[in-house]
């Protein structure tokens, strides 16, 4: 709980580090760019998170571009909460969804529209060509990644979330 006379946990600073970590490791790999279906990963790049309900689904996704801000989509309600409440973010938080953990994909339109989302973002940082970090990933999303072109690589991810904030308390 935050008080008037002394501060206990810098949430500003603490959002800041875990990006500034992220962004370290990403910045020494050979990657362009982390995309992240895990909520403990997008947590942590964007300082967002719906609900524990959530948390094995892979619906949500985030892009941390090598040398810019990341991105997030989500439920469109939740998209539109952290446009709110989320004023780090700034226009980075959009509606879109990934697939269900396991769902079949019978709409290959909506694989094409997701592909879309990412190469958009890659082309505009003129990343596309670059090798992209995936922490974990459905087989079909996999698929529609390799099929419109970057790598995908192992991710930096976890070493970056390996190193411990300097908050108090």
């Amino acid at each position: 709980m935050g008080v008037d006379w002394e501060e206990r946990v810098n949430l500003d600073r603490l959002r800041q580090d875990r990006l500034h970590r992220i962004k370290a490791a990403l910045k020494k790999s050979e990657m362009g760019a982390l995309l992240c279906f895990d909520m403990n990963n997008i947590r942590y790049t964007t300082a967002t998170h719906i609900g524990t309900w959530a948390m094995d689904k892979l619906v949500r996704f985030s892009l941390l571009p090598q040398d810019d801000e990341p991105i997030v989509w989500d439920f469109g309600s939740a998209a539109r909460h952290h446009q709110i409440y989320c004023p780090w973010l700034g226009e980075r938080s959009r509606a879109g969804i990934s697939t269900l953990r396991g769902a079949p994909i019978r709409d290959p339109v909506w694989l094409r529209a997701w592909q879309k989302k990412i190469k958009l973002e890659l082309e505009k940082r003129k990343l596309f060509n670059e090798p992209v970090g995936v922490d974990v990933i459905e087989m079909p999303v996999l698929f529609a990644l390799q099929a419109q072109g970057p790598q995908s690589r192992r991710r930096p991810a976890a070493h970056a979330r390996s190193e411990k904030d300097q908050n108090p308390g």
